[in-house]
């Protein structure tokens, strides 16, 4: 999977995303990694919806437009949960208590860039590489 990071201006807000576009990737999700760190998440691309059946933890989802608009969120989705949202074109999976930090607005428009390593943050005990 292609890693990105996702900026609000210049400023980086997830340093180390991982863009599921595939069917394959978008299948699977998170159910094969480990749980996520600081700093990660998993961009599902398209995704309008996403559930959390087989996962053990909860997560964090921002719903994003076509043109990276911030269009809603959902925090802390405990496991066995689905969690959807109208006109989202993509769905970023966090662990759970990032969107507190990053403050998303909805209206927003946030941008992605390809992960560089100024941008790379080591992952958390137990975080996917």
């Amino acid at each position: 999977m292609k890693t990105l990071s996702l900026l609000r201006g210049s400023t980086c807000l997830v340093p180390h995303v991982l863009h599921a576009r595939y069917w394959h990737q978008r299948l699977f999700g998170l159910l094969l990694l480990p749980p996520l760190g600081q700093g990660h998440g998993l961009l599902i691309e398209p995704c309008a919806s996403v559930h959390t059946l087989g996962m053990r933890y909860p997560l964090d989802l921002l719903f994003l437009s076509p043109d990276n608009q911030v269009l809603g969120w959902r925090e802390n989705l405990a496991p066995w949960r689905a969690a959807s949202l109208r006109g989202a074109r993509s769905t970023l999976e966090l662990p759970a208590g990032a969107l507190t930090a990053m403050a998303p607005q909805i209206g927003e428009r946030l941008r992605w860039q390809a992960a560089t390593a100024s941008h790379h943050v080591q992952p958390a005990s137990g975080g996917f590489p």
